[in-house]
């Protein structure tokens, strides 16, 4: 919903203002720069549910709540837009999410074959890795304004460690560690624009979606973003924005079943170079 209203909004936006573009041809024009290369940080609030269950045992999912992973974490962004072309580009974007925490089991529950039972010590690590690469075509392409189509792949590198402990006459015992892991490789369509309003503010939108069954796993996955760029020099600017990931991943590989329902708002800010 955020996504069309962003759309909606941006529309009428490009619609209603029509203020010529300044005639200086030094203009300093941020959509025209051949490349342009961003990095920065994610502030996110992520939210979601596991589950790993092997053949023969109940589906148990598991909050990230109960693991101790729904805390604000600040992770590393990155990317680049080439235009290769008057309206060809070839963009990639990278957003990762690591977090790590030690909880005390509200519940019993099993993962990957280990049976946690409630008021053990879990330990638990969730790193993933999100590359998005598609080659987008511009339909609308003016001094101010664009807007393409394109297509592209996502990546989706996926690491859930679980482990837990009990106390025994005062001892602490292992009971078992678990851990998946996967890298997912699917196809993805794009759709994307950029507005400037002056020559400094740029604003630029963008979102992919993905619904499809490759080998082993089956799911989709929805990315969208906004942000508003302040460009005071001719090469560098700074960026602020809200970005939005959904991702919902089922793995079969035959022997067990798992999914990952993970929902990662966050607000970006990054530092922009354009060449």
């Amino acid at each position: 919903m955020k996504s069309v209203c962003l759309c909606i909004i941006t529309f009428f936006s490009c619609m209603g203002l029509s203020s010529a573009w300044a005639s200086d041809q030094n203009l300093n024009n941020v959509l025209n720069k051949r490349i342009t290369i961003y990095g920065g940080v994610r502030l996110y609030q992520a939210d979601g549910t596991f589950s790993s269950t092997r053949e023969g045992s109940p589906v148990i999912k598991v909050d990230m709540s109960d693991l101790g992973l729904d805390e604000n974490n600040v992770s590393a962004i990155g990317g680049f837009i080439f235009n290769f072309g008057e309206r060809w580009n070839l963009r990639f974007d990278y957003f990762g999410y690591h977090d790590d925490a030690e909880v005390t089991a509200g519940k019993n529950f099993n993962f990957d074959g280990v049976i946690i039972p409630i008021n053990a010590t879990v330990n638990s690590s969730l790193d993933m890795d999100l590359y998005v690469l598609n080659v987008a075509y511009n339909i609308v392409h003016t001094d101010r304004a664009r807007f393409g189509l394109g297509i592209g792949v996502h990546g989706i590198d996926f690491d859930l460690k679980v482990s837990g402990r009990i106390s025994v006459d005062g001892n602490e015992v292992p009971i078992g560690a678990g851990q998946e892991d996967f890298l997912a490789p699917v196809p993805n369509l794009w759709a994307y624009g950029a507005y400037a309003f002056t020559e400094s503010f740029i604003l630029r939108y963008g979102g992919g979606w993905m619904s499809a069954s490759y080998e082993d796993f089956d799911g989709s996955l929805i990315l969208a973003n906004a942000a508003i760029e302040y460009w005071p020099f001719k090469n560098a600017g700074f960026g602020a924005g809200y970005n939005y990931i959904t991702a919902d991943i089922d793995y079969d590989p035959g022997y067990k079943k798992e999914n990952y329902d993970v929902d990662l708002p966050g607000v970006v800010f990054y530092l922009t170079l354009g060449f």
